[in-house]
């Protein structure tokens, strides 16, 4: 995405969030601009991901939507309790996408939508051991997370998305270290399937076992809403990460008919141990 790209995105961002009137959830306030600024100044002359992270998310902040007693939307209210009860910090503000809702009825057809990030180690599910043989003590299962210390990650949850099982891609991240100066992109999968995986390749489980696990850890992640709901774990580092996460959902409205839904880049911060 171009730099004059991302600031018209970054506009209209702010513009559809004023328009859904939504409140803007955070869990702290914004990054001050001059950590970023100082890091971008620190990278130039230099090549590569870091520095362009650097300037997306940097072109793609607004000034946090106002606070505001009227909710239109249901939905994204269910969107970012279902982020925060899982442990996942909001974004600063929502985003949206226009002509895009799956049923009619939207103004506008807009269909909200919440990211959000979380700090490794997490989620720190529990489930029970792993039954065996008859006879034979069944297996027990270690804390299960799907990102260790120094990575982090990021979710996306649209309300109003019904069937998106034909495709996962097309929803992006951006993120920069401000500690260690390191930045870079990274692509979104399946929000269940994604964190399913994730957290079986970090379980320790014997291969032997995992799909025996499998079902277990799915089980875990169904508080989770599914359709368009992406997810990807990133080796951030520790330290404070901004980032900001864009790009398209493709879809089923209910008649059959196929959508395809940019999403404005909505911007927050993390702090990853």
């Amino acid at each position: 995405m171009s730099r004059r790209l991302s600031r018209l995105a970054g506009a209209l961002a702010l513009s559809c969030a004023a328009l859904l009137a939504v409140p803007a959830t955070a869990a702290a306030d914004p990054a001050p601009a001059d950590p970023l600024a100082r890091a971008i100044a620190a990278l130039q002359g230099q090549d590569g991901a870091s520095l362009a992270a650097a300037n997306a998310i940097a072109d793609s902040r607004t000034p946090v939507a106002e606070n505001t007693s009227a909710d239109p939307f249901a939905a994204l209210d269910a969107a970012n309790k279902a982020l925060t009860d899982f442990g996942i910090t909001p974004f600063f503000y929502p985003t949206a996408a226009i002509n895009c809702a799956a049923t009619p009825g939207a103004p506008l057809g807009i269909v909200p939508g919440v990211a959000g990030g979380a700090g490794g180690p997490w989620p720190r599910l529990t489930v029970p051991p792993i039954a065996t043989l008859p006879g034979l003590p069944s297996i027990p299962v270690p804390e299960l997370n799907a990102v260790n210390k120094g990575e982090t990650m990021f979710a996306f949850v649209p309300a109003g998305i019904v069937n998106d099982s034909a495709d996962k891609s097309g929803m992006q991240v951006a993120w920069f270290n401000v500690n260690t100066l390191q930045g870079g992109f990274a692509d979104f999968g399946g929000l269940v399937t994604t964190m399913a995986q994730s957290i079986l390749d970090n379980s320790g489980i014997p291969a032997e076992f995992k799909d025996m696990a499998r079902p277990l850890v799915v089980n875990a992640l169904n508080a989770l809403p599914a359709a368009g709901a992406r997810a990807v774990p990133v080796q951030t580092g520790s330290g404070t990460v901004l980032a900001a996460v864009f790009g398209t959902v493709n879809h089923k409205a209910i008649d059959g008919s196929d959508k395809s839904c940019f999403f404005f880049p909505t911007v927050g911060l993390v702090n990853v141990a």
